[in-house]
């Protein structure tokens, strides 16, 4: 509801700072939406299958990034300013009708059970009775052991696979929004790129992304360091090859295709599974606490709040030393 009311704000604002709160209500409200989706996710689909599906997640929200701006565009060239928005509301009602038909899985507790004793042999006068009887008669008065409670992100932060997992993420996130304040403005100056020639950049960037589910197949499968490995290989030479694009070099637009193409495969190959690596490291976690420790709900929706603000510092830090 408060993505619908923000958005709905900057549709109707009509001054700058307007704007920036309307984006700011819908910045908060986003965090909060990505943070709940993907722990539901996580929850549905386990860890058996959690890489594809963090592929798709990841090929989604690549295509809505690819459409929507297109769509945008078509809509405010020939319907007008506040038809741009009506595709967005359309989306957040049938997110809402979606979120009120799902139902939630509930985390089950094992419930320690107690071995049957013999039954004693009754004595003349008095009946018989188990000595299971007398036991549950002590563990009814018998105080429940207190849980000694671990803060959340201490645990998270102690851990040096989900350190690395988040820290990898805020890298790969902010060098692929600076592409977004950079590579328009650099084309334009450097080779006189029309607008339709500078989209060919940014579909040849956006693009590979399609192939994202594959590299969560290759998580799921084979573990999420291959993928990463192979991605940060293709990535390392796709993003120093870009510095040998110049104005003195011959087809310009396809060689920084070529090269875009390949660092878009590598941000598909590394940044889904660099996610898993991130939920395993947290159900590693768990795993070596204390049952409850975490509290009823588990370390999971931290976990993921705390990778979506690092993933946010990379999309917030990336354009500005772009």
């Amino acid at each position: 509801m408060l993505l619908f009311l923000s958005t709905l704000f900057f549709a109707l604002a009509t001054t700058v700072w307007a704007l920036l709160a309307a984006r700011i209500l819908q910045g908060f409200s986003t965090a909060i939406v990505h943070t709940i989706g993907y722990t539901l996710l996580t929850e549905v689909v386990g860890k058996e299958h959690l890489g594809k599906a963090m592929g798709y997640t990841n090929m989604a929200l690549s295509t809505g990034l690819l459409i929507g701006p297109v769509l945008g565009g078509l809509l405010y060239e020939y319907c007008g300013y506040f038809q741009v928005f009506l595709p967005a509301f359309g989306l957040i009602a049938i997110e809402l009708m979606l979120r009120c038909m799902m139902v939630e899985k509930e985390k089950k507790h094992p419930v320690p059970v107690i071995p049957a004793s013999p039954q004693l042999p009754a004595t003349a006068g008095q009946p018989s009775y188990s000595s299971s009887t007398e036991s549950d008669l002590l563990l009814s008065h018998t105080p429940k052991p207190t849980v000694r409670r671990v803060s959340a992100y201490g645990a998270l932060l102690k851990s040096p696979r989900f350190v690395v997992a988040i820290t990898s993420l805020f890298v790969l996130n902010s060098i692929a929004n600076g592409f977004d304040s950079t590579l328009a403005p650099y084309a334009q100056d450097a080779f006189d790129m029309r607008p339709s020639r500078v989209a060919v950049l940014f579909l040849a960037l956006a693009i590979p992304m399609l192939l994202a589910p594959l590299s969560g197949w290759l998580a799921d499968h084979y573990g999420p360091r291959l993928p990463t490995l192979a991605g940060l290989a293709v990535g390392i030479p796709s993003l120093s090859s870009l510095a040998l694009i110049s104005q003195t070099s011959t087809t310009p637009l396809l060689k920084m295709v070529t090269v875009l193409a390949f660092v878009g495969l590598a941000f598909a190959l590394a940044m889904g599974p660099l996610g898993v690596d991130a939920i395993l490291a947290v159900h590693e976690i768990e795993e070596q606490s204390e049952p409850d420790a975490f509290g009823a709900k588990g370390l999971l929706a931290q976990a993921i709040g705390l990778q979506n603000t690092t993933i946010a510092g990379g999309g917030l830090l990336g354009p500005l030393y772009a």
